[in-house]
């Protein structure tokens, strides 16, 4: 019974899901109208090593949804500056570190643009020192983790009225 307790315990500790990081998107896809003319959407990450500091790309694969202005990073991190301009990072003020679930690390501000679903993508450019997820731990170790990260999506749609206006037209066309 002692060796299966002790299996299980070794086996929760290099559990995935309790170490590294996984970053994704809040809320992970929405549905929006093309009248409401901008959306927000909070880049957020389950992590489960103590972070000191981040710094991430976003993509967008589609031409319906375009970046507006800087991103605000979340209220745990101090901004810092990004060599590419896109200003995603942070730092944790020292001698603090983060960890947890569902950690707010930047609210993007997004402009409806056009019909159609964009998805967004974050990610780390190979080989870029200050992009990644620098975590420390107790013994003031320091390391780049392990980061997964889950695709998000934004989906603009036209006005209720718009579609009633198209679905009249189509009725008038087949008389």
């Amino acid at each position: 019974m002692k060796v299966a307790g002790r299996v299980l315990l070794i086996g929760l500790l290099a559990s995935p899901a309790l170490a590294g990081i996984v970053v994704s998107f809040n809320p992970p896809s929405q549905t929006v109208l093309l009248s409401a003319g901008s959306t927000t959407v909070d880049i957020v990450a389950d992590i489960g090593d103590p972070l000191i500091g981040w710094g991430l790309d976003l993509g967008l694969t589609g031409t319906s949804v375009s970046q507006s202005g800087p991103p605000v990073i979340g209220p745990l991190f101090d901004p810092v500056y990004t060599p590419d301009g896109d200003g995603l990072a942070g730092l944790v003020p020292p001698p603090g570190t983060v960890s947890g679930p569902g950690v707010l690390l930047a609210t993007i501000l997004l402009s409806l643009d056009s019909l159609g679903t964009t998805y967004l993508d974050a990610s780390i450019t190979p080989g870029d020192l200050t992009e990644g997820f620098m975590c420390c731990s107790e013994l003031g170790e320091c390391y780049f983790a392990d980061v997964t990260f889950v695709q998000g999506s934004v989906t603009v749609t036209p006005e209720p009225a718009s579609l009633l206006l198209l679905a009249l037209l189509g009725l008038l066309r087949r008389r």
